[in-house]
């Protein structure tokens, strides 16, 4: 018989779009063994939502505390040995856990199990994500009954490609547990989930299911939209993962980098907006190698007080 599965879903203010997410959850082939819900403080009306299932899920309320310390608070309630989370803008598709609880269950060696995904704005389904992903990313890795496993130096690969979501993800709990859960100090921070992904594959034995059974919805309300919010936010948590994250030495230097790269296109993204504040914050950080003429005169017009601080820009923006 194949493990069972807690399904944990964090909701903040999608009254709008968590009753197709659930009813995708409560679609499946082999039913989920609780579904907890997490209303993180909403203010909108996701509560008379939820009424009508009530039942069939689990609720929590709690006053807002960010969507890390929800899902911890939902895994911690989960009574099953894996728990699987999934935002409540996403969907699982049917077969869900009917795939993923078959093969972990022959697999009881792995830690976190990730899944392909597919993202789509309204009907429009883009091609799924293992296909964009560049051939080097599944290099080495063995395919194991349709999931790929021992993916080599999967934490260099994570921090260089963003390929892993938490919606699909399904690990034993005691392992999730065991480093920590989410972060709260990466609440309204960009690519917020990408830390404990690092710190996932830094711990533990993780694999990857090759058939997307997942789906990420494009929607304005999303923080990937933000494009500089997210290269911001990862260039912080890659630079918390160089001084925290454990078993990860030989990745430090390239981590290093990473950052540098990231607060350079980040400074010049926000200079450009004339967002000074982010630029300003960008700029300061040591940067390796020579810098040009150009970057030091983006770094001294942040400085300026805020009338002379316009004009300079707008030079620099004269074509």
């Amino acid at each position: 018989m194949a493990v069972s599965l807690s399904l944990v879903i964090p909701t903040y203010n999608r009254a709008h779009l968590i009753a197709e997410t659930l009813d995708y959850a409560l679609r499946q082939t082999v039913p989920f063994a609780e579904i907890i819900v997490v209303d993180d403080g909403s203010t909108d009306h996701t509560v008379e939502v939820l009424g009508p299932y009530e039942g069939r899920i689990k609720l929590i309320r709690s006053a807002n505390g960010g969507v890390q310390a929800a899902r911890n608070r939902g895994v911690a309630a989960a009574s099953s040995e894996y728990v699987t989370l999934c935002d409540s803008d996403d969907l699982l598709e049917p077969q869900f856990v009917e795939t993923m609880g078959a093969w972990l269950d022959a697999h009881r060696d792995i830690d976190a199990a990730y899944t392909n995904i597919r993202k789509f704005r309204g009907d429009e389904l883009e091609s799924d994500h293992l296909s964009q992903a560049p051939d080097s990313f599944m290099q080495g890795a063995r395919l194991s009954d349709g999931f790929y496993r021992d993916i080599p130096d999967l934490y260099l690969r994570l921090f260089t490609i963003h390929f892993f979501y938490p919606t699909g993800c399904t690990l034993k709990k005691a392992f999730y547990e065991g480093i920590g859960g989410f972060n709260p100090m990466f609440n309204r921070v960009g690519a917020e989930d990408g830390e404990f992904t690092l710190r996932a594959a830094a711990a533990g034995k993780i694999a990857c299911c090759a058939a997307p059974l997942a789906r990420i919805r494009r929607h304005d309300g999303n923080d990937s939209a933000d494009a500089l919010y997210m290269i911001v936010g990862s260039a912080q948590i890659l630079e918390y993962a160089s001084q925290h994250h454990r078993n990860v030495q030989q990745y430090v230097p390239a981590l290093r980098d990473m950052v540098s790269e990231l607060r350079l296109q980040a400074a010049n993204d926000a200079f450009a907006k004339a967002k000074f504040d982010i630029a300003e914050r960008m700029f300061v950080h040591p940067h390796a190698g020579p810098m040009g003429l150009k970057f030091h005169l983006k770094k001294t017009i942040t400085r300026l007080p805020a009338p002379l601080r316009r004009l300079a820009w707008k030079a620099t923006q004269a074509r």
